[in-house]
């Protein structure tokens, strides 16, 4: 009896304690998950916290007030019209003939572009803080392999200088190359915590918080060819750029008030004139936008690609160094070379990740802007 009894209190002992266990364990894998920071979490904290689009969407609400203000309006001037009596002005005209409700529509199309270029460009400057973050992470990993290098160099220097063998000038160079190295470091550490403080603003969180920030790879099935050609976007490009949709608008806009105007002025009067030289200024500022948005795709198409090849001999110079190190150390574990000779070769191959890292991301910027052209989820 007295046996079962210690068996039952072992059993309640073992069960709370695993129970702990696994509370604890939960408790902690949250306290990991919650300290990872990824892409999309942050653009959409960045977007809910943006006051740029707070203030969009209240420019948006404000003209669909305005547009049922106005479509009331243009029934009352459409009332008043049946009098006869009726001294009608210009804008009177423009609410008759609904062209006011037509303007702002316009202005509603050309606001609604606005606030969505307006998250793409939120979204991008948090992918770029992100790819910031992990360059400057992985600078200051090669500067601390540096000061490691720099520091064993100025021990050997200090013994040989014992010995007579190098003069203190030698001895002070290699010194100033472990100060250059340590001061460096401290420089990437501080340019580090601004990246995350601007990550922070950004997306509204506490300013000193940091996280493990993560930033999904090229995919390794992606070809240059899958990319649409400028001359196959330009259509839909126009049509979602608010710099050329604001511009066409305005001209639009403005061969309304022109016809109104024709209602009370003729041609060769100089109101008439006067208006008729705006609408012609706005059409030629659009279409010079056309223009130059034209240029900037092909522009924008021909960095993709040379950024993309730049990659590929980037990935072949990293893995030429890889193997390099490989079969330095393999030389290093028979003894035919020194600890420094493999140190040398490992920063050196340090060295090309770096590039490597920072060749990825711009092609990922370049490839990032391009495709939000016509891939609107981007």
């Amino acid at each position: 009896m007295k046996k079962n009894r210690y068996i039952f209190l072992f059993i309640i002992v073992a069960l709370f304690t695993l129970f702990n266990s696994i509370i604890s364990f939960k408790s902690f894998a949250d306290d990991i998950q919650n300290n990872i920071l990824t892409l999309e979490r942050a653009q959409s904290e960045a977007i809910l916290n943006s006051n740029i689009l707070k203030e969009d969407n209240r420019s948006l609400d404000a003209l669909h007030d305005e547009r049922s203000k106005t479509i009331r309006q243009e029934k009352q001037a459409k009332n008043r019209k049946s009098n006869s009596e009726w001294d009608a002005t210009l804008e009177d005209y423009k609410y008759e003939s609904g062209d006011k409700s037509k303007e702002v529509d316009m202005k509603i199309e050309s606001n609604e572009i606005k606030l969505k270029e307006d998250e793409k460009q939120i979204k991008r400057k948090v992918l770029h803080l992100f790819q910031d973050i992990l360059i400057k992470q992985k600078e200051l990993e090669v500067a601390k392999i540096n000061i490691e290098y720099e520091y064993k160099q100025l021990k050997i220097s200090e013994l040989k200088n014992n010995l007579g063998k190098i003069s203190d000038i030698d001895l002070k160079n290699s010194k100033n190359k472990y100060d250059e190295m340590v001061t460096l470091s401290a420089t990437k550490r501080i340019e580090l915590d601004n990246l995350y403080n601007t990550l922070n603003q950004s997306i509204g969180h506490e300013i000193n918080k940091r996280y493990v920030v993560v930033l999904d790879d090229i995919d390794e099935n992606f070809s240059i060819e899958s990319i649409k050609k400028p001359e196959n976007i330009i259509d839909m490009v126009l049509k979602n750029r608010y710099d050329y949709v604001n511009l066409k608008n305005s001209y639009e806009i403005q061969n309304l008030n022109l016809n109104n105007i024709k209602i009370k002025y003729t041609p060769n009067t100089y109101i008439y004139q006067e208006e008729e030289r705006t609408l012609n200024n706005y059409k030629e500022l659009y279409q010079e936008k056309e223009i130059s948005i034209k240029n900037e795709l092909e522009n924008e198409y021909s960095q993709l690609i040379l950024c993309k090849e730049k990659l590929n001999s980037n990935e072949q110079i990293l893995k030429n160094s890889k193997t390099i190190f490989q079969n330095k150390y393999n030389f290093f574990k028979c003894g035919r070379l020194s600890k420094m000779d493999i140190e040398n070769a490992r920063i050196d191959m340090i060295n090309k990740e770096l590039d490597y890292m920072i060749n990825k991301f711009e092609f990922q910027r370049n490839l990032d802007k391009y495709i939000s052209n016509y891939d609107y989820t981007k």
